[in-house]
């Protein structure tokens, strides 16, 4: 009898990996209906994420599509942690082997990403070998942060989460095996083909200062984001591109920045099964200036012609306002205490780039800003 089910099980995996799609038009959706004494639990839907994690994606789509996990159970329940199922021997096999699945059965390798195991993520459970995810997978009901980069995120729960909910309080054994048996019956109902909306950037401010040589850069969370990818550039058109990561929350420690050079930084989303375009690009200066962020800006000075080249026209300052011109070495290129709420300052000698200006009022800082010349 075991033989038969070893290669029954054999066969049905042979068959899933011939119905395994190769694209999916956006995430793939599919309800796992739980059925406990005959009676029905609830319906947990789930969406794939095969911009993520493709091979797992084609795996569990291909076992579904044979209806490999039809009557296997959830297996282990772990309150404030996750649960867990899809193992064939928990079809019909004794309790003491479910859980630790069968040879016969075909692996996937890891796709360790920088999505993040939050309340409702779907992963792939595995033994120590990292490449020996197979059939059986967990979905998270709080956040389980030591899993992160150690385990292959692969989709999410889009409703039913209340029913993930029901079962991790199952009674349950010394093996964290439900009492009562959980079945599941998997079947596809659609694809999620929305694609995420760029990000907005938030800091630091377009066109800061600092002589620091790392930078913090934040953005606003997109409400269906995964995954965040960022490009840090020399150049506009980010042909020059010195840092590109991926990271599952909303900001970046960009360090072992150059001295005295300007940056281009920019952030698209990843929502699992389409990108975003990219944000807007912002600029931030390495300088040797000294001034953390823009962002401690007092008040607004209006520069014109900005950009522009030779007599620039500072407006709405103060009389006796003290007005200070930096480039980015930190040479102070312009000095001048202010006669009126508009003072004029030649830069005609000096060559394109950008400068930092900053004013003192009574001695306490009043402003600062950026300007170009020729560019």
């Amino acid at each position: 009898m075991k033989k038969f089910v070893l290669l029954s099980l054999a066969c049905m995996l042979q068959v899933a990996a011939l119905k395994a799609q190769g694209t999916f038009t956006g995430k793939p959706q599919y309800d796992i209906v739980t059925i406990q004494n005959n009676d029905t639990v609830g319906t947990i839907r789930v969406e794939l994420f095969p911009n993520i994690a493709p091979l797992h994606v084609a795996n569990f789509d291909s076992l579904v599509n044979v209806h490999f996990y039809d009557s296997t159970a959830f297996h282990r329940v772990v309150p404030g942690f996750m649960i867990q199922g899809g193992d064939p021997n928990s079809r019909s096999g004794p309790i003491a082997t479910w859980g630790f699945g069968d040879p016969s059965q075909p692996t996937v390798n890891a796709e360790f990403s920088a999505a993040r195991h939050l309340r409702g993520i779907l992963s792939a459970a595995r033994d120590a070998d990292t490449n020996s995810a197979n059939s059986q997978f967990f979905i998270c009901v709080a956040a389980a942060a030591w899993l992160n980069g150690e385990y292959s995120v692969y989709g999410r729960v889009v409703s039913g989460m209340n029913f993930a909910d029901s079962i991790v309080l199952s009674p349950r054994d010394a093996n964290d095996n439900p009492l009562q048996k959980i079945e599941m019956f998997i079947t596809y109902v659609g694809s999620n083909d929305t694609v995420p909306q760029k990000p907005v950037l938030n800091s630091p401010p377009d066109e800061s200062f600092s002589a620091a040589t790392s930078r913090l850069l934040k953005w606003n969370a997109q409400p269906d984001g995964i995954i965040y990818t960022v490009q840090v550039a020399t150049d506009s058109i980010f042909t020059n591109i010195v840092k590109q990561v991926n990271v599952g929350n909303t900001q970046y420690s960009a360090s072992g920045l150059t001295p005295l050079t300007k940056y281009y930084w920019r952030v698209k989303t990843n929502n699992g099964g389409h990108f975003s375009d990219f944000s807007d690009v912002r600029t931030f200066y390495v300088s040797a200036v000294g001034i953390d962020e823009l962002s401690t800006q007092k008040k607004a000075i209006v520069v014109s012609p900005n950009p522009g080249s030779g007599i620039f026209k500072f407006e709405h300052l103060q009389v006796g306002e003290h007005l200070v011109i930096y480039d980015l070495s930190g040479k102070v290129v312009s000095k001048l205490v202010s006669e009126g709420t508009t003072t004029l300052v030649n830069m005609s000698a000096m060559p394109k780039g950008s400068y930092l200006y900053q004013t003192t009022y009574n001695g306490k800082p009043a402003s600062e800003g950026v300007f170009v010349i020729g560019e």
